[in-house]
C-alpha cells in the first residue's frame, strides 16, 4: 500500500534544509481535482477523494503550528534526513498548485461535496437511536478529525465527558451498548439463504421444472431422485464456500488485538473491540493504535503511518496530536483519549466506501451463458418432441382409467434431467475450492472462490511499492566519503552516533546498526559514554565515544546541511557534498550527514561524508516480475512515493521507466474529466471501440507515482475499460476501494482489516512470489474448469440429440431413472477432475465460449450419431446373430444396452476434452482414471442385470442386456472413442488455427496465424526500457518458457544479494530512450530517465 507521501510531513519528507525552506503540504493536497460523476450515478470517486483530502489535510496540519488555511506554511520540519525529492524538478512541478485545482477545491467546498462521519457521541440528541449520522456536522473537511485537532486536551476530555482517570466499568458498558463495538461492520449472510441460493440459477430452474412435472405425473421416484440431485449440489457448494469463510474467520481470530485501557482508575488489558469514545488508553512501542485517539501526557513518540499513507519513515507525535487507527508505535509511550471507534474512524470511513462498489463475478456470467445455451438447446427439442408426440402421433396424456399416465411427458423429462448440466456449478466450485486449498498451503487464503477463475485471466498486476516490491525497511546504501575518509569510517561514525542493539528504536538507527552487524567486534572497541538523541532544534544526534586506547572523541549524524554548516572543513567540501546530495536525491535516496570531532571540547567538527538510505527491493522481486512477464502478466508499480524513488526502484527491478505522476490526472481535458468513471458496475468498452487518450496512456505506462487513493481507483477502472483483467495489491485502508474495484484484489501480508475485507485473496507471507504461485495454480484450476465445461456441454448435446431422435424416428421411450443414474454416477465421480494433472497456460486464460461450444457440439453430435447407429443395428436387424449371438434383444434389453454405451462413451469424453493434444500425450490423474473405472463398473452391472423392468408400464421398462451385449457396448465405446481426438483437433484447427502446436496437419488446414500473433503482442510505451516484444511472447515461445516457469521455486534460497550499502544496477535496466514526440503524451509527459 502506498499513498501520497506528501500528505503527511514526516521525518523523511523535509524539503531543502540547507535552503531554509519547508514543503507546502496543504497546497499539494488542494491541488487534486475531483472527477465529475455521471448524472444519477453514485459519486464514489468524489467520496474517496473527500475522505482522503480531509484526513490528509488534518494529518498535515497536525505538524503545523500555524493556521489551517491551505496557503499557510507548516511548521519547520524536524527531520534529520535530507529528502529524496528535494532536487527533483518533476516533484516541484507536480506539487505546485494549479489555478484549476484551487478553483475545483473551492467549488467542492461550496457545493458541499464532503464526506462527514461525525461520531454519535459528539452530537447527542441529533441522531437516530441506531447510532446513525448526526443531523448536523461542522461544515468543513474532515469534520470529526479537524474538530478534535482544534480542541485543547481539556476541551476534548470535556466534550467526551471523560477525564484522565478514564471511564467507570458501568459507563463503559453503557457506551458500548450505545455506540457498538470498535470493529468494522461484518454483514454476515443468512446461511439458509446461502444454501438455497445455490438452487437459484438457470440450470437449477430447469431441474426444478422437471421435478414439478414428475410429481404432477405421479412419478415420485424420479421426483425424489431429481430433488436429491439438487440438494446434493447445494450441500457440496455450501460446504466448499463455508470453508473459505472459516479460514478468514480463523485469521481474524489470530489477529484479534488487546489494549491497555484505564477503567475504574486502573489500567486493564481488554479486547480492542470493547473500546468506546472517552476511554483512556496507553500506547507504547510495538502497539497498533486500536482507534482514533488524541495524545495526552507522555514522552515524544514516533508513529508509523504507512498503513494509511505509505510513508516509510515514522512521524513525530507529541502531546495534543492525533494518532489514527492502524498506526504502529515505533518509539515512545503516551496515554491517549479515544474519540472515534469502529466505522467512525479514518480507517472505518474508507471501509464504508467499499460497500458502494458493485462487482458482478465473471464466473457467474460464464455459468449463465453456458446454462442458457444448454437450456435453449434442450427447449428446442423438448418442444419438438411434444409436437411430434401430441400432434403428429396423437399420443395424449391419460389422467384416468387403467392406462392413466403421460409417457410422452415422462420421456421428455429425460431431455431436461439428462441434458441440464446441473452438477456444473458444484463441480466447478469444488475445483476452485481444491485449488484454493492448495494455495492456502502456500500462504494465500482465497476469500472469494470465483477469484480463482479471474486470477487465471489476469494480464495486468498493479502492485504497490512499499512493503510489496520493497521491504518497507530502510537500508543503508553505499556511503559517500569526503577526502581523507573511507566509506567504512563514515559508516562506523554514523553507527557510533546511533542507538545500538536492542536500544535502537529509530528506523534510521536500526538501519545503520543492521549494516554494522558484521563489524560487531570493531564496534566493541568503542564505548559510548554519553548519547544526546535527536531533537528538533539541533536536528542531529551526538555521541561521546571512548576508544580502546582511552582516547575520547565525538561523533554526530543529522541533517546534511546542519552537519556541513558546523564543520571546519566546510569550505573545502561544500561543493562536493551539495553535488552528492543533489545526485542522491535525483535517484530517490535520502541521506544523513556524518561528522567527527577529536578535540577535547568537541567543537572542531570535521564532516566525513554522507550515508544514503533507501527502501530496497525484496531479493525475489526482480525474479518474480520476470516470471510474471513470461506468464503474460505486466506488473505496474503504483505508489504514493516520490517520482525519483519510484524510478530508482523500477531501475533496480529492471522495470520500465515510463512512470507517470498524478499530473496525468490533473491535465485532462474537460471532455476527459466528464468521462471519469464513478462508482458502480464494471464498465467495459465495446470490442474495437477506441480508447480515450488518458486510458491509452494508463495502459502504456510502466508505473505511477505520487498518486492519491482515488487515482488508484481510476487506474484500475480505466484498465478494465480497456478490456484488461486487473489485479491490485494493497495493504492499507486507502487501498480498500481499489482492491474492491479490481477483478482480483490481493491483500498482502500484514494488511489492515479494511484491505483484507475488500480483497479476494489474502497473502500471509510477504512479497510477490506468492502471487506467482497463485497465478500458476489458478491457471491449472482454470484448465480443469474449462475441460469439464466442454465435457458437460458435449454430454448435453449428446443426450438431447440421442433420445430425441430415437423418439422421433422409432417412437421408442426410455425411463427417466436411467438418465438420473447416469447423472449421479458419472457426474459424481467426475468431481475428481478437480485433482487432474494439467499444465498451466503460458498466457492469461480467457473463456472462449465459441471454442467450447464448437468442440462440444461436434463431439456430442458425433456420439449421438454413434448411439443411433448402435440402436438401429440392434433394433431393426439381426446383425448380431452373424457374430455368434444366439438371440436378438427385445425393447427392455435394448434399453440396458443403450444405457451402458451412453454411460461409458459419455464419461470417456472427459479424456478427450481434458487436453488439446491426443489423449495419450497427456496422462490423466490416477484418481480420475479410478473414478471412471468405478462408475463404469457400476454402470456395467446395471446394464447387464437391468432394474427389474422398472417402471413396468410397458413402454419404458428397463431390463438387462446380458454380459455378451455388455461386451458389445464396451467394444463399440472403444471403437467410437478413437476418432474423437481427430474431430477435436480438426475443429480447433479450422476455427482457431491452434492445433498446429500439437499435431502436423495438412498444409491446407493450417491457417495464417501471423496477424493474430501480431495482434496479441503487448503494446508497450515507446519510452519503456524493455524490448517492445517481451510481454507479447508468441504462444509457441511462451510454451518453451514454461520449462523455466515450472522449475520456478519461490521458496528456494534467492541468489546472493549485494552488500547492503552497494548500489548494483540491474542488468535488465537500460536507460530509457528519448520519447518519440509523435507518441509522447501531450498532457502528462513522464520525466526522463535519471
Amino acid at each position: 500500500m502506498d499513498s501520497n507521501n506528501n500528505n503527511i510531513p514526516s521525518s523523511g519528507d523535509a524539503r531543502a534544509y540547507e535552503k531554509g525552506t519547508t514543503p507546502a503540504y496543504p497546497q499539494q493536497i488542494s491541488q487534486i481535482t475531483a472527477p465529475q460523476p455521471a448524472p444519477g450515478s453514485p459519486a464514489l470517486n468524489t467520496g474517496i477523494k473527500e475522505v482522503y483530502r480531509s484526513s490528509s489535510n488534518t494529518a498535515a496540519r497536525a505538524e503545523a503550528s500555524s493556521s489551517s488555511s491551505t496557503n499557510a506554511p507548516p511548521q519547520e520540519n524536524t527531520s534529520e534526513v535530507a529528502p529524496a525529492h528535494e532536487n527533483d524538478p518533476s516533484s516541484h512541478e507536480d506539487t505546485a498548485p494549479t489555478q484549476e485545482a484551487e478553483h475545483a477545491h473551492a467549488h467542492h467546498k461550496k457545493s458541499g461535496l464532503h464526506f462527514h462521519m461525525p461520531h454519535p457521541h459528539l452530537h447527542k440528541g441529533k441522531q437516530a437511536a441506531s447510532g446513525g449520522h448526526a443531523s448536523a456536522a461542522p461544515d468543513h473537511e474532515g469534520a470529526e478529525d479537524e474538530y478534535f485537532k482544534d480542541l485543547s486536551i481539556e476541551d476534548a476530555l470535556a466534550k467526551l465527558e471523560t477525564s484522565t482517570q478514564g471511564l467507570s466499568s458501568s459507563e463503559a458498558e453503557a457506551r458500548l451498548t450505545k455506540y457498538g463495538h470498535n470493529a468494522l461492520e461484518d454483514n454476515k449472510r443468512n446461511p439458509v439463504k446461502i444454501f438455497f441460493g445455490f438452487m437459484w440459477n438457470p440450470l437449477s430452474w430447469a431441474m426444478e421444472v422437471a421435478a414439478a412435472l414428475s410429481i404432477i405425473l405421479g412419478d415420485y421416484l424420479d421426483f425424489a431422485l431429481i430433488l436429491a440431485l439438487l440438494l446434493l449440489n447445494s450441500t457440496i457448494a455450501y460446504y466448499e464456500e463455508s470453508q473459505a469463510g472459516n479460514a478468514i474467520e480463523a485469521l481474524k481470530a489470530q489477529l484479534a488485538s488487546k489494549t491497555s485501557a484505564k477503567r475504574d482508575g486502573v489500567f486493564k488489558v481488554i479486547d480492542s473491540a470493547n473500546l468506546v469514545p472517552g476511554d483512556i488508553i496507553r500506547l507504547k512501542i510495538g502497539d497498533v493504535a486500536p482507534a482514533d485517539v488524541k495524545l495526552l501526557a507522555g514522552e515524544s513518540m514516533k508513529v508509523d503511518q504507512s498503513a494509511l499513507t505509505g510513508e516509510s519513515l515514522p512521524v513525530a507525535k507529541k502531546e495534543g496530536d492525533e494518532v489514527y487507527s492502524g498506526s504502529v508505535i515505533k518509539a515512545g509511550e503516551h496515554e491517549a483519549v479515544v474519540h472515534s471507534t469502529g466505522s467512525h474512524t479514518f480507517f472505518g470511513r474508507t471501509a464504508s466506501l467499499v460497500a458502494q462498489t458493485v462487482r458482478r463475478g465473471h464466473f457467474q456470467q460464464i455459468l449463465k451463458q453456458i446454462g442458457l445455451f444448454c437450456i435453449g438447446f434442450i427447449l428446442v427439442f423438448f418442444i419438438a418432441e411434444i409436437i411430434v408426440q401430441f400432434v403428429a402421433r396423437n399420443n395424449p396424456c391419460k389422467l384416468n382409467g387403467s392406462e392413466s399416465g403421460c409417457p410422452t411427458l415422462l420421456n421428455a423429462i429425460i431431455l431436461i434431467v439428462g441434458g441440464i448440466p446441473v452438477a456444473m456449478p458444484t463441480v466447478l466450485s469444488v475445483t476452485m475450492a481444491i485449488g484454493a486449498a492448495q494455495l492456502a498451503k502456500r500462504q494465500a487464503i482465497v476469500r472469494r472462490l470465483t477469484a480463482m477463475e479471474e486470477l487465471a485471466g489476469m494480464d495486468i498486476l498493479c502492485s504497490d511499492k512499499t512493503g510489496t516490491l520493497t521491504l518497507n525497511k530502510l537500508t543503508v546504501d553505499h556511503p559517500v566519503a569526503v577526502s581523507g575518509f573511507t566509506p567504512e569510517q563514515v559508516l562506523l561514525d554514523s553507527c557510533l552516533a546511533s542507538k545500538q542493539g536492542e536500544e535502537a528504536e529509530d528506523a534510521i538507527d536500526v538501519a545503520i546498526y543492521g549494516t554494522m552487524k558484521e563489524r560487531v567486534q570493531e564496534l566493541q572497541q568503542f564505548k559510548v559514554t554519553k548519547f544526546i538523541p535527536f531533537d528538533p532544534v539541533s536536528k542531529r544526534t551526538t555521541a561521546t565515544v571512548q576508544a580502546a586506547d582511552g582516547k575520547i572523541f565525538y561523533a554526530s549524524k543529522g541533517a546534511p546541511q546542519i552537519i556541513l554548516d558546523m564543520s571546519s572543513n566546510r569550505a573545502e567540501i561544500a561543493e562536493q557534498i551539495e553535488q552528492q546530495i543533489e545526485e542522491l536525491a535525483g535517484r530517490g535516496l535520502r541521506c544523513i550527514g556524518v561528522a567527527r570531532a577529536e578535540d577535547p571540547q568537541g567543537q572542531n567538527w570535521v564532516m566525513s561524508g554522507l550515508v544514503p538510505l533507501f527502501d530496497p527491493p525484496r531479493e525475489d522481486t526482480q525474479e518474480t516480475i520476470e516470471t510474471a512477464l513470461k506468464l503474460g502478466v505486466r506488473v505496474k508499480m503504483i505508489t504514493g512515493d516520490q517520482l525519483a524513488i519510484a524510478k530508482e526502484t523500477a531501475r533496480r527491478l529492471g522495470m520500465g521507466q515510463n512512470i507517470f505522476t498524478a499530473k496525468l490526472f490533473h491535465d485532462r481535458t474537460a471532455e476527459e474529466k466528464k468521462e471519469a468513471i464513478s462508482g458502480g458496475k464494471r464498465r467495459v468498452l465495446p470490442k474495437g471501440a477506441p480508447l480515450s487518450k488518458i486510458t491509452q496512456e494508463i495502459v502504456n505506462a510502466d508505473g505511477f507515482s505520487q498518486v492519491y487513493p482515488e487515482h488508484k481507483f481510476e487506474i484500475v477502472q480505466r484498465l478494465q475499460e480497456a478490456r484488461h483483467t486487473v489485479g491490485m495489491t494493497g495493504d492499507g485502508v486507502n487501498d480498500a476501494p481499489a482492491l474492491k474495484r479490481a477483478d482480483i484484489g490481493i491483500a498482502v501480508a500484514g494488511a489492515t482489516d479494511a484491505a483484507r475485507a475488500a480483497a479476494d485473496i489474502v497473502l500471509l507471507s510477504p512479497g510477490l512470489h506468492v502471487i506467482i504461485d497463485a497465478l500458476v495454480g489458478s491457471r491449472k484450476t482454470f484448465q480443469r474448469m474449462k475441460n469439464y465445461a466442454m465435457y458437460s456441454v458435449a454430454t448435453t448435446v449428446r443426450i438431447v440429440l440421442t433420445f430425441s431422435i430415437i423418439t422421433f424416428a422409432w417412437n421408442f421411450y426410455f425411463p427417466t431413472i436411467a438418465i438420473v443414474l447416469i447423472t449421479i454416477f458419472n457426474d459424481g465421480t467426475i468431481l475428481t477432475i478437480s485433482k487432474d494433472r494439467v499444465k498451466p497456460s503460458p498466457e492469461p486464460d480467457k473463456w472462449n465460449l465459441k471454442e467450447v461450444f464448437a468442440i462440444a457440439v461436434a463431439l456430442g453430435a458425433y456420439l449421438a450419431g454413434m448411439t443411433i447407429v448402435l440402436f438401429a443395428v440392434t433394433y431393426n436387424s439381426d446383425f448380431w446373430l452373424r457374430f455368434g449371438f444366439n438371440r436378438t434383444l427385445d425393447d427392455t434389453e435394448i434399453r440396458g444396452l443403450i444405457y451402458l454405451y451412453v454411460s461409458i462413451s459419455g464419461q470417456a469424453t472427459i479424456f478427450v476434452t481434458r487436453t488439446r493434444k491426443f489423449f495419450w500425450q497427456n496422462r490423466p490423474a490416477y484418481i480420475l482414471l479410478g473414478a471412471f473405472v468405478l462408475a463404469q463398473v457400476i454402470a456395467t452391472f446395471i446394464g447387464v442385470y437391468g432394474l427389474g423392468n422398472w417402471p413396468k408400464n410397458g413402454r419404458q421398462d428397463f431390463g438387462g442386456c446380458g454380459w455378451g451385449f455388455a461386451l458389445v457396448a464396451w467394444v463399440w465405446s472403444i471403437i467410437t472413442f478413437l476418432p474423437m481426438d481427430f474431430i477435436k483437433l480438426f475443429i480447433t484447427s479450422v476455427l482457431f488455427g491452434k492445433a498446429v502446436h500439437h499435431v502436423h496437419l495438412p498444409h491446407h488446414l493450417r491457417k495464417n496465424r501471423k496477424p493474430k500473433e501480431e495482434k496479441a503482442k503487448m503494446v508497450l510505451s515507446p519510452s519503456s526500457s524493455r524490448a517492445p516484444n517481451t510481454p507479447g511472447l508468441e504462444r509457441g515461445d511462451r510454451r518453451k518458457e514454461m520449462d523455466t516457469i515450472k522449475d520456478y521455486n519461490p521458496s528456494a534460497a534467492p541468489a546472493p544479494a549485494p552488500a547492503p550499502y552497494e548500489v548494483t544496477p540491474s542488468p535488465h535496466a537500460a536507460p530509457a530512450p528519448t520519447p518519440d514526440p509523435a507518441h509522447a503524451p501531450s498532457q502528462a509527459q513522464p520525466v526522463e530517465s535519471q
